[in-house]
């Protein structure tokens, strides 16, 4: 009996836990220094938001990046598929950490000063709500594609690849998020950054759906039927 697929799960489990426990952890200590006002008038935990919510956002593109490069086959000459798609799964669990991160730890600004609910619930606070929610909507989404690494012999691949279209709205939306919510945004290298990521995942999108297009087409002319003397 085969038990390297119920491991492998029970890894990829155990690594999304510890990640996003880390995240709430390191979000929490800094939260409590920030209550307790050990930390005195800072601005610190708006920066550590800031600072984090770049990574979060970089991961992010970057495994969608590598989840369209996987899809595309470009570049599985070189690397095996099953070292892709870890990568590819290990980058999505370490962005969805980082974005619990730069959204909880803002609860300890005294500028801000965000609830709980409002980090986490769409359109529940008060601070531009529609942007905000924007990430908060990426977060729960990029959850959601996270967890359904987990599930997919269970689903079927069918089902999984369906599912996984969400880390595209997930990316959107996060762009959204930090483009237009951005104190940064305003930045030429920021700005540059924005677009040069933005640009790299419309091209791969669009290449992977014309060589789909194409596979299609070519698929009944390619085709020979057994016995065919031609």
């Amino acid at each position: 009996m085969d038990t390297k697929p119920d491991t492998d799960l029970n890894l990829w489990g155990a690594l999304l836990g510890l990640l996003i426990t880390l995240g709430l952890a390191a979000a929490g200590l800094v939260l409590a220094i920030g209550v307790t006002g050990l930390a005195g008038e800072t601005r610190s935990f708006w920066y550590l938001s800031r600072a984090t919510g770049f990574v979060a956002y970089l991961l992010l593109w970057g495994s969608v990046v590598w989840g369209l490069l996987l899809s595309s086959k470009i570049g599985q000459g070189r690397l095996r598929p099953p070292a892709l798609f870890d990568a590819h799964r290990f980058l999505s669990y370490v962005a969805l950490g980082f974005a619990f991160f730069h959204g909880l730890v803002l609860m300890g600004d005294r500028y801000l000063s965000f609830p709980l609910n409002a980090v986490l619930v769409p359109f529940a606070g008060s601070y531009k709500p529609t942007l905000v929610a924007a990430g908060q909507l990426a977060l729960w989404l990029s959850l959601l594609v996270s967890l359904s690494f987990l599930v997919q012999k269970r689903i079927g691949r069918r089902a999984w690849r369906s599912l996984h279209y969400a880390s595209f709205a997930a990316y959107g939306l996060a762009l959204m998020h930090s483009i237009w919510l951005g104190s940064d945004s305003h930045l030429l290298v920021v700005k540059a950054m924005y677009l040069l990521t933005a640009e790299v995942v419309i091209f791969l999108t669009v290449y992977r759906i014309s060589s789909r297009s194409g596979q299609r087409r070519a698929l009944p002319e390619e085709t020979v039927p057994v016995g065919s003397t031609n």
